[in-house]
């Protein structure tokens, strides 16, 4: 290693929208290149000198429309090592002589070279498409065990053979990166694996089946702690001071569910003493029942998958609508499902100004359809966390995950072990249907919104068609009605041995003609 005596921070430049297509130039002839991916929006440069301090005099940087030029040129021909914090979204191209290659993240495109340096790529390994050529193999190549690469001889001359080496990722897999790399004379090349951070935003089908596995056995979220209202506290409604109560030796049970009337109103103005709660046939003492006061997290999940294309220009029109719909006091996410992975676009928030500009820079409509996965992840990224609290997830889709349409990179979960899990999950589902995918016929419409359907019913949410995303006038005002019938009905447990086991739930009104929905049970953990 090189000692450094000095650094210096070049530029701090605001970095446009991730769906915009900016490349990152950074040229470094002298000094080594290190380059880390980071889910903010400035992208920073820092020249550190290796003999001497790095002055401003040193490198250059230039902005474009399309991309960013930044190259290092001591006059002097000392070494200056630049380190750049990329934010997610841009492409990277990069080229040192005598310096090391260091790229560490989520990258969608690469392109480097370094002719004497060394290498060292961290990556999402299974997410990542790799072609990396090697004039003059090095002493010591490193990676992961259970990683492979397909290896082959692409040229030969007097100066030797360049060998090749290429990922072995198998058919259909979704990649987010394509690197291209070339080392001339390496000493050393080493791939390691590339954990995301917890708040990520950006996420892979493959990951969702330990998320439903996790569901499915009754395990809690270890992302955030639930609120006090879900643990301990039961909300207090101002009409009844009384029923303010705070129990640290008992652990209480809050359950969402929507109440209509038999024409799919909304039954507002229900309280406690309107319910029954019976669970394992043995009548509660429902304590707290409450729907206009108590805040929701609405979770709205966009497709912009490939079959989606045609409605790709109103998925932000209709998302801003559903953003207005909901109230001030409650919080509203926005997840995507584009290029076959998971894309946080605003984690829960009651921010309306900062969640309607971030819905001006969705991502282009592409790649496979795992819709599956992808409602498992959108409730494992913060609803599930908030269990007991007024869950929705809105998800507005055509219904054909691949699994369906039988096409390349299906979701990774089986249908029926979500169905399953939604049966665990706090929170309602409500798919927002689009028919526009029956133009594709082979009968997908139908299954996707068969699947939809099941799905709703056992989260106890409930299916709303549209003949497109264009036609979705109607749909709104049935979905403002229907969030304003989703009550949380709170009881604590006769039985508080928390044994893991299963215990049916039934939610009965005492009220005539009024319907209500909601999951069938819960494991006790």
């Amino acid at each position: 290693m090189r000692a450094r005596i000095g650094a210096l921070a070049l530029a701090a430049l605001l970095a446009p929208a991730i769906s915009s297509a900016v490349t990152l130039e950074a040229h470094n002839r002298f000094g080594a290149i290190s380059v880390r991916v980071v889910a903010q929006p400035n992208l920073v440069v820092r020249a550190k000198g290796v003999n001497r301090l790095a002055s401003h005099e040193d490198t250059v940087i230039i902005k474009r429309p399309d991309r960013i030029v930044v190259r290092c040129e001591p006059k002097d021909e000392q070494p200056i090592d630049l380190e750049i914090l990329l934010p997610l979204g841009y492409a990277l191209t990069a080229r040192t002589e005598d310096g090391d290659l260091v790229i560490e993240g989520m990258i969608h495109r690469v392109s480097a070279w370094t002719t004497s340096g060394d290498v060292l790529l961290r990556l999402p390994w299974g997410g990542t498409h790799i072609v990396l050529d090697v004039e003059n193999e090095p002493k010591e190549f490193v990676k992961p065990d259970d990683r492979r690469f397909r290896r082959s001889v692409v040229a030969s001359s007097a100066r030797g053979k360049t060998v090749r080496y290429i990922d072995a990722l198998p058919q259909g897999q979704v990649a987010y990166g394509h690197y291209s790399v070339r080392a001339v004379r390496p000493k050393r090349i080493v791939f390691e694996e590339w954990t995301a951070p917890e708040a990520w935003p950006i996420k892979f089908p493959w990951q969702a089946p330990a998320v439903v596995d996790s569901i499915l056995r009754g395990e809690k979220s270890l992302r955030v702690e639930p609120s006090a209202a879900s643990s301990t506290a039961v909300p207090e409604q101002p009409s009844e001071p009384e029923s303010y109560v705070i129990r640290a030796d008992v652990r209480m049970v809050n359950f969402v569910l929507a109440v209509n009337d038999q024409q799919g109103r909304p039954a507002p103005g229900l309280g406690s003493e309107d319910f029954e709660v019976f669970e394992d046939e043995e009548k509660q003492n429902v304590t707290f029942a409450g729907s206009d006061d108590v805040p929701f997290n609405l979770a709205i999940l966009l497709d912009l998958s490939g079959s989606t294309e045609q409605d790709r220009e109103h998925m932000q029109a209709v998302a801003e609508r559903f953003v207005a719909m909901a109230r001030p006091h409650d919080r509203v996410a926005v997840y995507t499902l584009a290029g076959g992975m998971f894309h946080v676009i605003s984690p829960l928030t009651d921010d309306r100004r900062a969640l309607l500009q971030k819905l001006e820079h969705l991502p282009k409509v592409s790649g496979a359809s795992p819709l599956y996965d992808m409602v498992a992840l959108a409730y494992d990224e913060e609803l599930r966390a908030r269990s007991g609290e007024r869950n929705a997830m809105i998800v507005i889709s055509d219904g054909i995950d691949n699994q369906v349409s039988k096409q390349e990179a299906p979701s990774a979960v089986s249908y029926k072990k979500l169905a399953r899990a939604a049966e665990q999950m706090d929170c309602l589902i409500y798919p927002i249907f689009l028919r526009s995918g029956e133009r594709f016929g082979r009968n997908w419409s139908k299954k996707g919104r068969k699947a939809m359907s099941r799905l709703a019913e056992a989260s106890g949410g409930r299916l709303f068609p549209a003949l497109s995303i264009r036609d979705l006038e109607p749909v709104f005002d049935l979905v403002e009605a229907e969030l304003r019938s989703v009550y949380s009905v709170a009881y604590y447990p006769s039985n508080q041995d928390f044994d893991g086991s299963w215990r049916k739930v039934e939610v009965r009104l005492k009220k005539p003609k009024l319907e209500v929905r909601a999951r069938q049970g819960y494991y006790g953990r």
